[in-house]
């Protein structure tokens, strides 16, 4: 659900759309299946759905740059079937520490940064001739929203012994507030995702940069955009397993070793 470089390349290319080949990542699946269609939000009328086109680039890339666009619209009362074609723009943040590749730090992306059409906009193309910025897409935390989805996702996959395990011993994630905007695109790009120990060390909060602009923007090319910092959801995974675990279920804990050292000499 990451398209994780480890396994295949992204498949960076000049043009917006990826290639569709077997030997490397067209786009992010999570992005793909979840991310602009929860940005996009619901329609009243059940008809109409996002199908979202996710490709991977490098999101600071200007010549040529890569942007989130809806290609169609759909009536608002439409009585059949009506598609918003998106095509949405990520790219997977990995640690430095990875590539050591000692099998001790984290090896999903620290982040997805994704470049996201608002929800105004989705919502405008769906119909809603006057959506409203403020309404659709300030009010709340909607790149919170979609690292909640991750973090549930995850979890509900998790196997019997490791969802016991981490109810009793993990550091919990939760989501923050967003912080931003920040409208300036290189101030996005080069803020990362925080991640926040709680002075209890109970909880890590999670929150997210973001951007956005209304679809009456200023500067036309920037227009009806929300971009995120995502969680990935393999992050999300990883951590219940494994890192969230070190805390208070970790090694460092000396009273196992002082109980029973000939375990550990063996």
């Amino acid at each position: 659900m990451e398209g994780s470089y480890a396994l295949k390349p992204p498949c960076y290319g000049h043009e917006t759309e990826n290639p569709d080949v077997p030997t490397c990542f067209k786009g992010n699946p999570w992005t793909n299946a979840y991310t602009q269609q929860m940005m996009g939000g619901t329609f009243d009328n059940k008809h109409i759905k996002v199908v979202n086109d996710d490709n991977f680039h490098r999101v600071q890339s200007v010549d040529p740059v890569h942007l989130p666009s809806v290609s169609t619209s759909c009536d608002k009362k439409t009585t059949t079937d009506c598609e918003l074609k998106t095509i949405t723009v990520s790219e997977n943040k990995y640690d430095w520490l990875d590539k050591l590749d000692t099998g001790y730090y984290p090896i999903a992306a620290s982040e997805i940064k994704t470049k996201l059409s608002s929800r105004q906009a989705v919502q405008t193309k769906g119909g809603a001739q006057f959506a409203d910025f403020h309404e659709d897409d300030e009010v709340g935390n909607r790149c919170a929203e979609i690292n909640d989805a991750s973090i549930q996702w995850a979890y509900s996959r998790l196997s019997k012994a490791a969802k016991a395990n981490y109810d009793a011993f993990g550091q919990k994630y939760v989501t923050g507030d967003d912080l931003g905007p920040y409208n300036e695109g290189p101030l996005w790009i080069w803020t990362f995702m925080n991640y926040k120990e709680s002075d209890d060390k109970k909880t890590v909060t999670v929150k997210a940069p973001m951007m956005r602009t209304p679809t009456d923007y200023f500067i036309g090319s920037a227009a009806g955009f929300h971009y995120c910092k995502v969680l990935s959801p393999f992050k999300v995974l990883e951590w219940m397993y494994t890192d969230s675990l070190f805390e208070f279920n970790g090694i460092k804990s000396l009273s196992a070793v002082e109980a029973e050292p000939e375990v550990f000499l063996q």
